[in-house]
């Protein structure tokens, strides 16, 4: 997450918020413009991955990141509404979440006191 959130302070575009593991399901749940990124690794694969929850687990999340942004769709938690993807490079799971900032009241989840 560090790295998401230094990139993200870089660039220009709209603000994000930061908030705790506890906060994101009822930042979720806001409206339909509310999005929360809840984990951005690199995992055992050597992929990087990043899991996103919005307020209904709606079609076009799932389409935007499956056909627009073309990653690769690994888990969808129904129950929790999140959705978990996963793509080659850095750079381009960065830039994702650039864009999702873009379109979205994008809020940054973030545990401890890493910030």
């Amino acid at each position: 997450m560090p790295e998401a959130i230094e990139y993200l302070e870089k660039t220009e575009g709209k603000s994000f918020n930061i908030i705790p593991p506890e906060k994101a399901d009822e930042t979720s749940r806001v409206n339909s413009k509310a999005m929360v990124l809840v984990s951005f690794v690199k995992n055992e694969y050597g992929y990087y991955q990043i899991q996103v929850q919005d307020k209904e687990l709606y079609n076009y999340t799932q389409k935007l990141i499956k056909d627009i942004f073309r990653m690769r769709i690994t888990d969808i938690d129904r129950e929790h509404r999140v959705i978990t993807a996963e793509c080659d490079h850095k750079g381009i799971a960065l830039q994702i979440i650039d864009v999702l900032r873009e379109k979205y009241n994008l809020s940054i989840v973030v545990s401890g006191k890493s910030r």
